[in-house]
């Protein structure tokens, strides 16, 4: 029997991954990091969340479930891949690229570029954000539904002659970024989104992505002063933000602890922009949600000891 697609998305990529003969390199409770498998890299960026089933290479800004993996891993087909699904052939061989020329990806013959989904998307429409599902992935992530449709929007779109919907938040150019519990990608145009709080304002927080613009607002980090809010959306896209960040008198950084994070420092840095390094507070963590998702898990660790040491002192009485 052929699985199909919802059936493969359930296979877990860890031990996808594992069959293929790819470890992580270290794991951090849900999240197994990985040396990126699409990419040559020295420090490990590829993430795997096991809670979601969902796979993110911070370096080249692409993401996903099971399916979108083995096709990006194997230059294959969906349907050549659920063939070697089914068939048990997990450890087919990997393509690799050989080398990086000029920051970019070897790519090879047949193999998908990097906007290939940006150019297949298609927006069909823009609501409110109020699906229970996608409210529940966004609660998943310990982000505040409030601040969640104050900044972003529920949008359906269009993938391979599929319908889905997903938490949209639009850039300064009208494409959209795009979450829900297995997917991760963008509309075209892609490019930076300007959150601007006040008319004069002389600080600005960078920040790669939304998921960590509001993972700051729910951690209280942005300052008090008006603050203009500037989300890379893609760490490529650092160069856009650099005559913007000009402008103001102080830039708070909060970039994410990888080798990416370092060389967009490194770009603005050269590019004279002098940022204040603001992300000591998530030292330890990749990036701010996931700062946030194990203080929101050390809280409910603590509630739960304090409601057993209530319970044990009750029953002692």
């Amino acid at each position: 029997m052929t699985l199909n697609c919802n059936q493969a998305r359930q296979i877990p990529i860890v031990e996808y991954l594992a069959n293929n003969g790819i470890k992580p390199a270290y794991i951090k409770g849900t999240q197994y990091w990985y040396l990126s498998p699409i990419r040559e890299e020295n420090t490990p960026s590829f993430k795997v969340d096991t809670r979601l089933n969902a796979w993110y290479d911070h370096g080249s800004g692409e993401g996903g479930n099971l399916i979108d993996l083995g096709i990006r891993l194997h230059h294959c087909s969906v349907e050549e891949l659920l063939a070697r699904l089914s068939a048990g052939n997990y450890a087919f061989s990997f393509h690799q690229p050989s080398a990086v020329t000029a920051g970019r990806e070897k790519m090879y013959p047949g193999s998908p570029s990097r906007d290939t989904d940006e150019q297949r998307i298609t927006v069909l429409e823009v609501a409110p954000l109020h699906s229970p599902g996608l409210i529940a992935y966004i609660t998943s992530r310990g982000i505040d539904p409030t601040s969640a449709r104050w900044y972003c929007r529920e949008v359906k779109y269009n993938l391979k002659d599929k319908t889905y919907m997903a938490i949209g938040f639009e850039n300064r150019s009208g494409g959209y970024e795009l979450r829900n519990a297995w997917f991760k990608g963008s509309s075209s145009p892609k490019d930076i989104t300007v959150i601007s709080s006040h008319d004069n304002a002389q600080a600005v927080c960078l920040v790669e992505g939304f998921m960590d613009f509001l993972s700051l607002q729910r951690l209280r980090q942005i300052p008090d002063t008006p603050t203009d809010i500037i989300v890379l959306n893609s760490v490529a896209l650092v160069g856009r933000s650099i005559e913007l960040l000009s402008g103001y008198q102080h830039v708070y950084q909060y970039l994410n602890h990888d080798s990416a994070g370092h060389a967009a420092a490194e770009k603005l840095k050269q590019a004279g922009i002098h940022a204040i390094d603001s992300g000591g507070f998530y030292n330890g963590h990749n990036d701010i949600n996931d700062y946030l998702l194990a203080c929101l898990k050390e809280e409910q660790q603590q509630r739960q000891s304090q409601q057993e040491q209530r319970h044990s002192r009750g029953i002692g009485r």
